[in-house]
């Protein structure tokens, strides 16, 4: 009789396992089709990073590109993928480790974030948030099947919130692609004093900025919103992200830890995530 019971039990878990393994592989292509057609741009594109591109630029922000570009004059690329792993913490549901790997735009706000929750030791949950520069596509499955969470705004208004935060943090993830700050349609710098400068987003009637904090080395230390914005969890918020723990990788200066913190109208912190880079290339 236990032999019996054993021997369903393990079907039991075979069969789950089976079934999970199908939802997430499934999940994994859906995503790398999406990554395929709406994120990485169609041909390699080539950006000019010679000093001379940024001269008019205020003082801190031309130092940051002398440091991050590190005698790069030029770079060709379709897009750049990272890893990261890091932990969360929610009000709801506590603290938990998540992983991901996210593939960027090379020069506009577009990605692609995937990824898993894990609890317990098992990666419980697939998500999905990505942005293709006015519309987003978020959403979390338990085990690749069942839907958890999914963004599905009626209001012009909590859209127009919601996609300057996504905006806002394809810009506030760019010192993984320094680039991508250059002025552009999206980027404007402007003067604070000599050690920061504010970065405005523009973009239809999308608007945001960051007051953007430099180190002794001319590094991008923190990148501050300037107002409440809508997340993909409805929730309003204010952005605090840290850079640190520079290094070169594939000739460029960027920075291998990202901490973020999440705050409310009257500032209490609502959430946080802190996270290691992992695995950054940039894809041709």
């Amino acid at each position: 009789m236990l032999l019996k019971t054993l021997v369903i039990l393990v079907g039991l878990v075979l069969c789950i396992a089976l079934v999970a393994g199908i939802g997430l592989y499934r999940a994994h292509g859906q995503n790398a089709a999406i990554i395929d057609t709406r994120v990485l741009a169609d041909e390699p594109i080539t950006i000019d990073l010679r000093p001379e591109v940024y001269a008019d630029l205020p003082a801190p922000v031309r130092r940051y590109f002398a440091y991050a570009f590190n005698g790069e004059i030029s770079v060709t690329l379709r897009g750049v993928e990272w890893s990261q792993d890091g932990d969360f913490k929610l009000p709801v549901v506590g603290q938990f480790v998540a992983d991901g790997r996210q593939v960027s735009h090379p020069n506009r706000p577009a990605y692609a974030c995937t990824g898993w929750f894990w609890r317990y030791g098992l990666p419980l949950i697939e998500s999905r948030d990505a942005f293709f520069v006015d519309t987003h596509d978020m959403r979390a499955k338990l085990l690749g099947w069942m839907t958890v969470m999914h963004t599905d705004y009626q209001s012009a208004e909590q859209i127009d919130s919601l996609h300057s935060y996504l905006v806002l943090r394809y810009y506030g993830q760019a010192p993984l692609m320094p680039w991508a700050l250059l002025p552009n349609d999206f980027v404007v710098w402007e003067e604070n004093d000599e050690t920061s400068a504010y970065l405005r987003i523009t973009h239809r009637d999308l608007e945001g900025a960051y007051l953007v904090t430099f180190g002794p080395d001319g590094e991008i230390v923190s990148m501050n919103g300037d107002r409440l914005l809508m997340e993909g969890n409805e929730t309003m918020q204010r952005e605090v992200g840290g850079k640190s723990q520079y290094r070169e990788i594939g000739g460029f200066m960027l920075p291998t830890r990202l901490e973020y913190r999440w705050y409310d109208q009257s500032g209490a912190l609502i959430s946080r995530f802190q996270s290691e880079i992992s695995d950054l290339r940039v894809i041709r």
